[in-house]
């Protein structure tokens, strides 16, 4: 009965975390503009049934744990705790010490503060885990409010996954310590595999999106992300010499670098073999996010830090961890898996690939291109300067401006005329058929027949008007906040904040950058096309598609 038990009560922490996301996805949209979100939201709400919903569950969950003084022995499993605190200070850190939020012009202090105060009652006191989720969940939401795609969702959404398993953990732990204690594991292996699913979805992607299962593996041009992230100014480390000689030295290793990288996203799906494996394949996925960093610049750090404290959780055996230990049993004695073990492994197996597609992992499958199509904003100042914009000026939406997802801006006229895009962002196809035509391209006249026959119409038809609506008064909003709010505060809150998903540099020298200076008369979008052909650098196209006027 033991391996039954242990699917039982996978299913059932599964069912509650599909029941915990309904209030947590239901959310109304605050008034970022009004003194308190925080307020606002709770208004908005009451007349909510998933609200109410959502406060009986946290309800529920608060009761269950009110004498609760710490996370030590929450979940079976090495010092799991550890995993836990750092779960809790990355959604305190991102959701109360943002920057200055430019948008809607206001600080938000009263929340702010709110959310650092739950965030450290929820450290010592598991019961107020669920004031905290609601919290920190409107703070995110702020983000989605301005008409610009929420790409750094994608580095948020691991986090409130094992936030939210977390909580329907919570919810059946008493139920499992009084019907069956030796199942306890199968509670950790739910909440560390809503970890390991966001890892094993994008390993699957990758066999996925080519031709045969393989394609990926043998055919993406990797090291082309390389080339494509310096354009975007994402890593200092590299000059465009530098860059080359980088991209050369990658060539011969890129089968074996892709091979690894498959590995380490695959393989979570047999992770509780053993505690040593375990701890190996941790390490692994930390090693594949600082090389990511190296090569590319996205930080990730949120994925790393959570990694880095799976390992230190799990350095070390505790009882019932591995193969021999008997954590407990059901009433005749059979004891139960321990929780790293064979019997154990299968069970989780079981479980991560029936769930895997219900949780909202990013499939971060691509083949990578040497041609980078992005969209540069440059001030035009009163006195006639023209200065180089960074995403980074614009943070906490710095990610969104960084993709730059900015299609619709593009002329349009509904003939076959229309402007003809390849990529997404940073040199990225989804079509294995078109990467494969794209491969080997290396000139200037055949690149533009290629992007003229394979690319699809950057536009998006009659929301085009809407869209360019909110884009420009994104930024108008935005320079006329900052320029009457800009001071002491958001330099604090700017130093407080946590590390951004990805680091962006000036391509220019800093008398051509944009500083944050008064004067601005317009603010030109300009598209630039980039063909990288293994030794240098071409203009494919680089010319201004929209302008937006500044406010008197």
């Amino acid at each position: 009965m033991g391996c039954l038990q242990i699917l039982a009560v996978l299913g059932l922490t599964f069912g509650l975390y599909r029941l915990v996301r309904i209030p947590a996805e239901a959310l109304p949209t605050a008034d970022f503009a009004s003194g308190s979100f925080l307020l606002s939201a709770l208004l908005r709400s009451l007349g909510r049934g998933s609200f109410w919903m959502g406060v009986l569950l946290a309800g529920a969950f608060a009761w269950q744990h009110r004498s609760l003084r710490t996370w030590r022995g929450f979940l079976p499993g090495g010092r799991l705790h550890y995993v836990i605190w750092a779960l809790l200070i990355i959604l305190v850190w991102t959701t109360a010490l943002y920057p200055y939020n430019f948008f809607y012009g206001r600080a938000h202090l009263v929340d702010r503060l709110a959310i650092l105060a739950l965030g450290a009652a929820a450290l010592t006191r598991p019961a107020a885990l669920p004031v905290l989720l609601f919290a920190a969940l409107h703070s995110y939401s702020q983000w989605r409010g301005t008409g610009l795609a929420d790409a750094e969702f994608t580095n948020r959404k691991l986090i409130l996954d094992m936030a939210w398993m977390l909580g329907a953990a919570g919810l059946a732990r008493p139920w499992v310590l009084r019907l069956a204690p030796g199942a306890m594991p199968a509670l950790t292996v739910a909440f560390i595999g809503a970890n390991l699913i966001h890892y094993w979805i994008p390993g699957l992607a990758k066999l996925e999106i080519g031709k045969d299962w393989m394609d990926w593996t043998l055919n993406d041009d990797l090291y082309h992300l390389t080339a494509s992230t310096w354009l975007y100014g994402w890593n200092l480390l590299w000059d465009q010499t530098g860059v080359i000689h980088l991209y050369q030295a990658l060539q011969p290793l890129s089968v074996p670098l892709k091979v690894f990288v498959v590995f380490i996203e695959l393989t979570p799906v047999v992770a509780f073999w053993n505690r040593r494996w375990f701890v190996f394949l941790a390490a692994g996925r930390t090693l594949l996010h600082v090389g990511i960093c190296l090569f590319s610049g996205d930080t990730f750090w949120n994925w790393i830090l959570i990694q880095l404290a799976i390992v230190a959780a799990f350095w070390k055996s505790e009882p019932g961890d591995d193969a021999g230990a008997t954590p407990g049993g059901p009433a005749d004695g059979q004891p139960f898996p321990a929780l790293f073990s064979t019997p154990m492994m299968l069970c989780s197996m079981v479980y991560l690939l029936l769930t895997a597609h219900s949780h909202n992992a990013s499939t971060l499958g691509w083949f990578d291109s040497q041609v980078t199509e992005r969209y540069a904003l440059h001030a035009v100042m009163e006195d006639g300067r023209r200065l180089c914009i960074t995403p980074t000026f614009f943070e906490p939406y710095e990610f969104a401006m960084i993709q730059a997802q900015f299609h619709f801006l593009h002329p349009r006229s509904g003939t076959n005329e229309d402007e003809r895009i390849l990529t997404r962002t940073f040199g990225a196809i989804h079509d294995a058929e078109v990467a494969h035509q794209m491969r080997g391209v290396k000139t200037v006249e055949e690149a533009r027949a290629r992007i003229r026959t394979l690319g699809k119409p950057g536009s998006h038809s009659s929301q085009n008007s809407k869209l360019e609506a909110r884009f420009d008064g994104f930024l108008r909003t935005w320079m006329r906040n900052h320029q009457a709010q800009n001071g002491a505060l958001a330099a604090t809150l700017h130093f407080l904040s946590p590390p951004l998903h990805a680091y962006v540099f000036s391509t220019r020298p800093p008398e051509q950058t944009y500083q944050g200076e008064p004067g601005v008369k317009k603010i030109e979008v300009e598209f630039e096309r980039v063909l990288f052909d293994g030794n240098a650098f071409h203009d494919l196209d680089r010319r201004v598609i929209r302008e937006v006027t500044m406010e008197p």
